[in-house]
């Protein structure tokens, strides 16, 4: 609204030079600057100051308009500067921010995709871990049965052959000579450990036959030597089955150790991993937490940059406006007095009159 009137007041006085003196000087009495200039004129007037002086006066007044207009320029021009120097700084503020809150978004969401896949691979190698161990007892378990099968039909070999050699030992000393009565007591254990053994009935039912019809159709020496033939072929079939079965025996232990060996080296390294990704886990856990404490930072930081910007700005459409309105106010004024200097010079007894006749 200053604005406006103060160029109104401009415009007027433009066109005063086609309007006459009465009418221009009442324009600028009007004007509150015009009228303290107008009053003091009245004052130099009325104490009969020769014209000169009065122009003087006029040349002051528009000296002392141009200091205070040079003097804002020189504030407005230091204001400018600072208020782009400022300027700057915040736009640099805003764009460190933004790009810090962008970088930290994108590591926070690669992050959180790398989480996923961590948490899936120990998910897996839990699950892994637990299949390994399942492996390794149920194996260990089958193994120590057949370990305890071999040491079961072993020591049952054993035991046949131990009857088989006191069974050889005893046909030896009946072809010696001895008599049946003096090995009977002997017979009837040998028989009764050969018949009642389970584990090799069929392959001992030959010579318990053989020993049976010994004791029922006596002694002679063809049924002797028959009897001591089929003792040594039984017995090598034993230690044959002994030594095929330790031969079983040697190859499964010698497969769990190798096997056993290739678990444990397995669960170790199971578990290794496992571990690895747990401080992986909780470092991207961290990563995660960071970059959103920092993207909370840089993103009330950058409010706080871009209210300073708007204030900033804000303050210098102040400072400007009043430059601009000053600087037309000190225009309008300059025209006050060029107007003036121009009735008194020109029409001196016609502007007297005028501020003589001013209250």
């Amino acid at each position: 609204m200053q604005k406006l009137v103060i160029l109104t007041l401009v415009v007027a006085l433009a066109a005063s030079k086609f309007i006459d003196t009465h009418t221009t000087l009442a324009q600028i009495d009007a004007n509150p600057f015009g009228n303290v200039v107008l009053s003091a004129i009245k004052a130099h007037i009325q104490a009969q100051t020769p014209a000169n002086e009065v122009n003087m006066l006029l040349n002051g007044v528009a000296a002392g308009l141009q200091q205070d207009q040079n003097d804002h320029d020189h504030a407005f021009e230091l204001d400018t500067t600072t208020n782009n120097r400022i300027v700057e700084d915040l736009e640099k503020e805003i764009l460190y921010h933004q790009n810090q809150i962008s970088s930290n978004t994108q590591l926070r969401d690669d992050t959180i995709e790398a989480l996923a896949v961590s948490e899936e691979d120990i998910r897996v190698t839990i699950q892994d871990i637990a299949t390994n161990e399942q492996t390794y007892a149920r194996e260990e378990a089958t193994r120590n049965q057949q370990h305890e099968t071999f040491v079961a039909k072993v020591a049952a070999i054993d035991d046949v052959i131990d009857a088989i050699d006191e069974a050889a030992k005893l046909i030896q000393h009946l072809s010696l000579g001895a008599s049946f009565v003096q090995v009977k007591s002997k017979y009837e254990n040998i028989h009764k450990r050969l018949t009642d053994n389970t584990s090799h009935s069929q392959l001992l039912q030959p010579v318990v036959a053989a020993l049976t019809e010994l004791a029922t159709h006596g002694v002679n020496q063809k049924a002797l030597t028959k009897i001591a033939q089929l003792l040594s072929e039984i017995r090598q079939q034993l230690v044959s089955e002994k030594a095929a079965k330790t031969d079983v025996e040697e190859r499964q232990a010698a497969h769990w150790a190798e096997f056993s060996a290739h678990l444990s080296n397995e669960h170790t390294r199971l578990v290794e991993r496992k571990a690895q990704l747990e401080v992986q886990i909780q470092e991207q856990k961290d990563t995660i937490e960071d970059a959103q404490s920092w993207i909370e930072f840089h993103t009330l930081e950058l409010e706080n940059s871009e209210e300073r910007l708007a204030g900033q700005q804000a303050w210098y459409a102040v400072q400007s406006e009043i430059y601009e309105t000053q600087t037309a106010e000190r225009a309008a004024q300059n025209e006050i007095v060029d107007r003036l200097q121009e009735h008194i010079s020109e029409k001196l007894s016609t502007t007297a009159q005028f501020i003589s006749k001013r209250n």
